[in-house]
């Protein structure tokens, strides 16, 4: 067994380590956002963020007289990735165990 200081060290050195590919990861453009490195917070799911979002962008196409398929083409995929309730973070988000649909193609909540 180690002594408290080993193992403060050690916590802060996975600290470190954390930020140093967040910062890399954001610095040399894979990721620019840290939505795409850590996907939606419980906040922006339980407060409709991206459902909102996509009605307001689908709600601007249709009032520019394009159809409803052509408004809903319009929506970055992205932004419909983050909708998913496979994301839902209170589901455990894209890091739960198990399966994700049974088959079906539909989601398990």
């Amino acid at each position: 067994m180690g002594n408290i200081e080993t193992v403060l060290c050690s916590s802060i050195a996975a600290v470190f380590f954390a930020a140093f590919v967040v910062a890399g990861s954001m610095w040399y453009g894979s990721a620019t956002t840290p939505i795409e490195l850590f996907g939606p917070t419980r906040y922006q799911w339980d407060q409709g963020y991206f459902q909102q979002e996509i009605y307001r962008r689908v709600s601007a196409g249709l009032a520019e007289n394009q159809s409803l398929s052509e408004a809903w083409s319009k929506i970055p995929e992205k932004l419909a990735f983050y909708d998913y309730i496979g994301n839902n973070p209170a589901k455990g988000g894209l890091f739960r165990a198990g399966s994700m649909d049974s088959g079906d193609g539909i989601a398990v909540g």
